[in-house]
Order: C-alpha cells, then sequence, then structure tokens
C-alpha cells in the first residue's frame, strides 16, 4: 500500500483521503481528486456517513476553551468573518476526524487531531494546528509520531518543516491549494498527505511526488537521488537536474548562505513540545502564530 502511494504521488496522482486521516490509493487515475475530498460511503460500515452536526464531544470543547486562553476582549484586528467560518466547521472536522480536541481563544482556535495514515499501522500522527482569526498572520501546525513503541510523541521533522520553528511546510501558499479561509478539513488533509511522505520517506528511503527547495545546501544535505529536484523543473529527478551543479558549489559558502537566509535551524517551540509530550496548558496563539514575514519559508 505504501509503495503504491507512493508510485501514485510520483506521477501526480493524489490519494484518497478518508475519514481519521486513513490514506489509500485512487482507484481511477484519470481522476486527481482534489484533498480535502472525503469519501461518500464508510466502506467499514457499508452505509453512507452521518449527517454533519454536533457530536459528544462538543461539550468537552466548550469546558476547556478557556484552558490556557487569553483574557479580555479581543482585539479589534480580529476578522469575524473568518471567526464564523471556522467556528462553524467544527462539526465536519469532528465528522473527518474524530475525537479532535478544540480549544478556543480570542485570536484563533488551536486543534489537536489525529491521523491514522494506514490502516492497522503504527505509530500515528498528532497535529497541533493553531488558526488565526486574523488575516496578516498564517496559519500553523506541528507534526508528531505517536502511540506503538514510542514513550513521548516524536517530532516529524526537521525535513520539510519551516524555519525556525519547525512547523509543518506542506505546500507552496502560491499554488492555491489552501488559502485563508479555506476549509480546515482540506487543511488537514493536506498535512495527512505531508504525514505520509514522511512515512514514506522512513520507510522506503524516499520522498514520494514533487517538493520544493530553492537553496542548494538543503537539497544537498536531505534529498536522495531518486527524489524529484526541488527547482522550478519539478518533473525531474534531482540526480538528473541539479545534483551535480550542487556538487560543484563552494559548500562552505553555500553553508554561510543557508545559515544567514534560515537561520539553519527547525525545531518545535518549548510550549508546543511541553504541552504535546506532558499535557502542559495549550500555547496562546498571540505567542506562536506570527506575521509571516517573520520566516524565511512560508508553507
Amino acid at each position: 500500500m505504501l509503495k503504491e502511494i507512493g508510485r501514485q504521488l510520483d506521477l501526480d496522482i493524489y490519494p484518497i483521503i478518508k475519514n481519521g486521516g486513513v490514506v489509500v490509493p485512487n482507484t481511477t487515475a484519470e481522476y486527481k481528486p482534489l484533498l480535502g475530498e472525503k469519501e461518500t460511503t464508510n466502506e467499514r460500515q457499508g452505509q453512507g456517513r452521518p449527517e454533519t452536526g454536533p457530536r459528544t464531544g462538543t461539550t468537552r470543547w466548550q469546558r476547556q476553551a478557556d484552558r490556557g486562553g487569553e483574557t479580555g476582549p479581543a482585539p479589534s484586528i480580529i476578522c469575524t468573518d473568518l471567526q464564523v467560518t471556522y467556528e462553524g466547521e467544527l462539526s465536519s472536522v469532528q465528522n473527518a476526524y474524530p475525537n479532535t480536541r478544540v480549544w478556543h481563544q480570542p485570536e484563533g482556535l488551536w486543534l489537536l487531531s489525529e491521523s491514522t495514515l494506514l490502516s492497522g499501522l503504527q505509530p500515528k500522527v498528532l497535529f497541533l494546528t493553531g488558526i488565526p482569526f486574523i488575516r496578516t498572520r498564517v496559519v500553523r501546525s506541528w507534526g508528531f509520531w505517536s502511540g506503538g513503541l514510542l514513550r513521548y510523541p516524536t517530532w516529524i521533522g526537521p525535513r520539510h518543516t519551516n524555519f525556525p520553528d519547525g512547523s509543518v511546510c506542506a505546500f507552496d501558499p502560491n499554488d492555491n491549494a489552501w488559502r485563508i479561509g479555506d476549509p480546515i478539513v482540506r487543511l488537514l488533509d493536506l498535512y495527512t498527505l505531508w504525514a505520509f511522505r514522511h512515512l514514506h520517506l522512513q520507510k522506503l528511503g524516499r520522498w514520494p511526488g514533487k517538493q520544493v527547495a530553492s537553496i542548494p545546501y538543503e537539497r544537498l544535505t536531505e534529498f536522495r537521488e531518486n527524489e524529484f529536484c526541488g527547482c522550478d523543473q519539478y518533473d525531474k529527478m534531482y540526480r538528473d537536474c541539479c545534483r551535480e551543479k550542487d556538487l560543484t558549489r563552494n559548500l562552505f559558502n553555500e553553508y554561510k548562505d543557508y545559515i544567514a537566509q534560515t537561520g539553519g535551524v527547525r525545531r518545535p517551540p518549548d510550549s508546543v513540545i511541553n504541552f504535546i509530550r506532558f499535557q502542559e496548558d495549550i500555547p496562546r496563539i498571540s505567542d506562536l502564530l506570527y506575521e509571516p514575514e517573520i520566516f524565511p519559508k512560508r508553507f
């Protein structure tokens, strides 16, 4: 299953993502479903999906709403249309990613969701996703392997994560895969597919499908020869594209440029790690979801 889905990603055929973040092959090669499109039938039960509506966890969401949140009135820059849109999608999120936990804060929402990736496989993936109600700030999410033999959830990275905070780098904002105000479920699907690619890299030794990396030092230190190159020529393997040119560069100078552009460090903030591992207070949206220009890479 892992190999087949990876093969399809190499061909630009996107898999189906089912409820619970289960990734399955696309059985119709000519059909490329949009990420965020859910299955129309529940195969396990052989019946239609339940109607969207409140679930048992709703009361718990409200009970936890103020834990770790800011006090006082919300800032005037809050976009009420975004707030209404995102809060109105929570039932759909719970339906697509069951047992998602939600924390409400004046400046946005925190979601803690789980993706199975492949049925029967351990570990699974936890995503802590911050969704701001402010258009000048960007969504951030952190992915962690969870369960199985792991004592604590383990950060998924550093590959294809943002500098310097180690958040998920799942799509280029210029490709219209997801924009502010788009459905949250589609966003979680993008994160799920990102985690699946990491699983493929971990188990089979290569990142499947197209990827982006404009910094030569990053390509040299992270990319495998049999992966797609991260330059503008998306359809070429790294070995047949930029690798030979990258190897002729002055690596010391490339490293200095890499540090100058990115800082060279990717690591989740302590508040995120402590919340995921030790169930400490949820971080504050205003502390972690910065203006986009703070980050040299924005995905």
